[in-house]
């Protein structure tokens, strides 16, 4: 036998060995043994493979050097390097826990598969017999679906009727799937159009490897299954080809000040298809060593009359193999190449300390230290940054990316340096980072304060939100109690809720904020109406984080002198109206420390009101202020509203209250009122005019995008296909972010499809709004409104042209639906909505976080009927996941730093 046949054999033998030793209980050791000896398998197969059927020695680094060369610059089987440089990363480098190193194993399971494939094809060679035995996913509630799409993608059929379209699109996720040891994916994709949203995601299935990076031009037919009783349309991915947008080429070489690439030029069908053939980015080629990178480069010379890019990515791998200033920026957009990102950087003149190249100066910090900066108006993805820009010696920007995502992700603001593993030299590591820090950005120090780290400008902000607060809260209103005592006894307006009546009597008598903390249904919003009603001749802001929110507000208080406004319109510099003399904000567990900061900075009032349940969904920023207010604020200024009033049902309540305290015995009354169930039909069945289906995301088999699709199908009306996308009358809409109507019709309003009339460059759409406009209010937007019945709400008309194509920038909303069709919406919009019928569908695909307030948010959006849509497995894996965040420590930290600084 072959050295090199026995050492893949010998290493295989282990993990077949560990398949084999553990069950699915176990699944995550399991992950940390098999990965342990992955690497080794990898560099063996590949030596083999460069060796070219002749004997090696597998354990010399010469020929481990010269195999990987071959390997990566081989289309076909570049697989291999790219599945040895994770390993590099993942297993050298990184200590796993359990979890970490099961999440690894499930995406390497695509690798292993393309291993066993490609040595049974071309050696004969049988490995990882048991491959099959490994656990993948708990959660079988996928497996017929996905069976059945993947016989649609092996249908042998010549008369496929394609889509007839050929539009650019921007690949959003690739996640494989895999029947019979087959490898499928599931695509996920938007236009390649720089104003696209994440509802505009549309989902495909495919057999082909198709690269993620780049604009690609897709070849698309539709197919049908039936699943939970229906008929429900998919899409197959049949080819594909990298078509990188005109315009992107141009804005890059705008960065070098050179002459860009043509679109219809021989040397950009070279170029693209090189890209699709080597399965390679830029950032590879440019990695390539001398002999293979010339070979590439003249595959894609032959016969154009043009080199304009291939001469600037000969600048740009002298500049990135030279460590130039300005090399991590270019091979970031190298890696991505998208035409937003690019644009955002660009500057009309030179940046000196970025190698003279045309770019912002903001753009220095991420040069810098990338694994811990964003790009302007840009948050690169951290396995993006691993697969484009060196890693090593960057240990003080994890250090640095770990205390943000502390902060961050877990609400933790100080982090006790004994619970940091995996760093050594801590000290020394702050001090590298701080010293790396750019010149402006001191709010990004890292900074020691006992035995803690924490982040300067986190904590800065926090203890100037509490000062802020703190000083309306030893302020008062004389006479306060006596005026609205007198108010109520008026009669003039009921309140008819006791604990309110009482709150109301006394929450500014010795303090001018109050803090108004409640669960869902307790009656919050009519709080607000009944202090906006008793301040009714008073100028008072409302201000929540969303649209929705907003919304919410304008139907629940109906007192004169109201301005409603999100956050961001208001602190936006074309606001110029800062002095009201009521501050109200509602939804307050969503806004973050920098943007309460920014409001308290500019607000000029005399009163606060600050609404909130904690145990809501937090803010995507991070935003501790809220909930850890009331540990220095008086009591007196703090209200806990208790009586709920949205649901009146026992059984509901007793699951609301069980969740948010984290009772022992949540799971009882949840299974005894049938709120818990499989995923079955039922989910398409409309027992309620007022319901809603909830998802966690937007892709997946039960994301928002595909829920729509099941609950499209249902609609007996004629499908009208535009683009990649379906519509029918009476589908209900969700208006986007292309902001075409605003702000008279927002992001996130609701509506529904009256009429569809598409002609041969246009489609024309009649809109039934979910509220009633007038002439003047519509006199400034390019819509026609339609007359209708009185009790009818109104109905617009507009025309949405032909997209003219991905390749030049084209502000133009025109060509663009403003909306989405929204038979679904995600649990964060549907914050503080209520519905009498609420359906939740949670699976357990390993990328989801369900957490405590993101449960108890959507439950809590029911008033009548709930059913949560999930397997026993996931039900488990979810409930005993939750956990109660305590501020206690942050809170005690936080006041020695306040009284030191005193």
């Amino acid at each position: 036998m072959l050295k090199i046949d026995k050492a893949i054999l010998d290493t295989n033998q282990v993990i077949c060995k560990n398949i084999s030793k553990f069950d699915e209980s176990e699944r995550g050791l399991l992950s940390q043994n098999i990965l342990a000896h992955l690497r080794n398998l990898v560099e063996y197969i590949s030596q083999k493979i460069y060796s070219q059927g002749a004997d090696i020695d597998p354990n010399n680094y010469n020929n481990k050097k010269s195999a990987w060369e071959y390997i990566k610059s081989q289309g076909k089987l570049n697989f291999l390097y790219k599945f040895h440089e994770l390993l590099q990363k993942s297993v050298s480098h990184y200590t796993l826990d359990e979890n970490s190193s099961e999440r690894l194993m499930l995406k390497y399971h695509e690798y292993l598969l393309k291993i066993k494939k490609l040595l049974k094809d071309n050696y004969n060679m049988e490995v990882l017999n048991n491959i099959h035995e490994f656990p993948l996913n708990l959660d079988n509630s996928h497996y017929e679906f996905y069976n059945k799409v993947s016989k649609k993608i092996d249908k042998d059929n010549y008369e496929y009727v394609y889509l007839n379209y050929s539009d650019k699109y921007y690949i959003q996720k690739i996640k494989p799937f895999f029947i019979n040891e087959n490898i499928y994916y599931e695509v996920t994709f938007t236009l390649a159009d720089d104003k696209v949203s994440k509802f505009d995601r549309i989902i495909a299935f495919t057999k082909q490897n198709i690269l993620h990076n780049y604009a690609v031009k897709l070849r698309i037919r539709e197919e049908f299954i039936d699943f939970l009783g229906k008929r429900m349309p998919i899409k197959i991915i049949d080819n594909w080809q990298v078509s990188i947008r005109s315009c992107e080429l141009k804005n890059f070489s705008k960065i070098f000040n050179t002459q860009h690439i043509s679109s219809t030029s021989t040397e950009y069908d070279n170029l693209m298809r090189e890209l699709k053939n080597s399965q390679m980015g830029f950032v590879d080629i440019l990695n390539l060593s001398a002999p293979y990178y010339t070979e590439f480069r003249n595959k894609v010379l032959v016969n154009a009359r043009t080199d304009h890019f291939i001469k600037l990515l000969d600048y740009c791998r002298e500049l990135c193999s030279s460590k130039k200033d300005g090399s991590n920026i270019i091979k970031y957009l190298l890696y991505r190449m998208n035409n937003k990102v690019i644009k955002s950087q660009l500057n009309s003149t030179q940046c000196s300390k970025l190698s003279n190249l045309y770019l912002k100066w903001g753009c220095i910090p991420f040069d810098e230290m990338p694994f811990t900066s964003s790009l302007v108006n840009h948050n690169p993805k951290i396995h993006d940054l691993f697969d484009c820009i060196e890693y090593k010696g960057r240990e003080h920007e994890f250090l640095a990316r770990l205390i943000k995502n502390n902060t961050e992700q877990r609400e933790i603001l100080f982090t006790p340096i004994n619970e940091i593993v995996g760093f050594t030299n801590i000290s020394d590591l702050v001090k590298k980072y701080n010293a790396t820090l750019y010149h402006r950005h001191t709010g990004r120090k890292l900074i020691k304060y006992k035995d803690y780290l924490y982040i300067n400008e986190y904590v800065e902000d926090c203890i100037e939100v509490i000062w802020k607060l703190k000083e309306f809260s030893e302020q008062k209103v004389s006479g306060y109690s006596a005026s609205i005592e007198s108010w109520i006894q008026n009669g003039s307006y009921i309140i008819d809720c006791k604990e309110k009546r009482n709150f109301l009597k006394n929450m500014f008598s010795n303090s001018r904020i109050a803090l108004v903390y409640g669960a869902a249904g307790t009656g919050k919003s009519t709080f607000i109406n009944h202090v906006s009603h008793f301040w009714s001749e008073k100028s008072k802001l409302y201000l929540t984080n969303t649209n929705p929110a907003i919304n919410n507000l304008k139907r629940k208080v109906f007192a004169k002198n109201c301005k409603f406004m999100t956050i961001s319109k208001f602190l936006s510099s074309k606001n110029q109206g800062n002095e009201y003399e009521i501050l109200i904000i509602d939804e307050c567990s969503t806004v973050s420390n920098r943007d309460m900061k920014a409001v308290l900075t500019k607000i000029k009032c005399k009163l606060i009101m600050l609404v909130g349940d904690i145990f809501q969904i937090e803010s995507i920023l991070f935003g501790n202020w809220f909930s850890i207010l009331r540990k220095f604020i008086n009591k007196s200024s703090i209200i806990e509203l208790t009586e709920p009033y949205r649901a009146t049902s026992t059984n509901l309540l007793t699951v609301w209250n069980r969740v948010r305290e984290l009772d022992i015995a949540i799971l009882e009354p949840i299974v005894k009122n049938n709120y818990s169930v499989y995923l079955d039909d039922s989910i398409l069945e409309r027992t309620k005019n007022d319901e809603i289906i909830l998802c966690l995301n937007y892709d997946g088999i039960y994301g928002i995008n595909n829920i729509n699709r099941f609950l499209q199908s249902s609609n007996p009306n004629i499908p009208i296909l535009w683009g990649v996308n379906t519509y029918k009358v009476g589908d209900p809409v969700l208006f986007n972010e292309s902001e075409r109507f605003a702000p008279l019709i927002h992001n996130n309003m609701k509506g529904k499809i009256v009429s569809i009339k598409k002609e041969k460059d246009n489609i024309f759409f009649a809109i039934e709004l979910d509220f009633k406009i007038n002439e003047i209010d519509a006199e400034p937007y390019d819509f026609k409104l339609i007359k209708t019945d009185d009790s009818l709400n109104s109905v617009i008309a507009f025309t949405v042209n032909q997209y003219p194509g991905a390749d030049e920038d084209d502000d133009s909303s025109s060509a663009l639906v403003p909306f989405q069709v929204a038979y679904a919406v995600s649990i964060h919009k549907a914050q503080g909505l209520e519905y009498d019928s609420v359906k939740i569908v949670i699976t357990n695909e390993v990328e989801e976080m369900v957490t405590h307030s993101i449960f108890y948010t959507a439950i809590t959006r029911a008033k009548k009927d709930l059913k949560i849509y999930w397997s026993p497995e996931t039900e488990k894996l979810i409930l005993n996941s939750f956990s109660i965040k305590d501020f206690s420590r942050d809170a005690g930290l936080l006041k020695g730093i306040m009284n030191k600084s005193n």
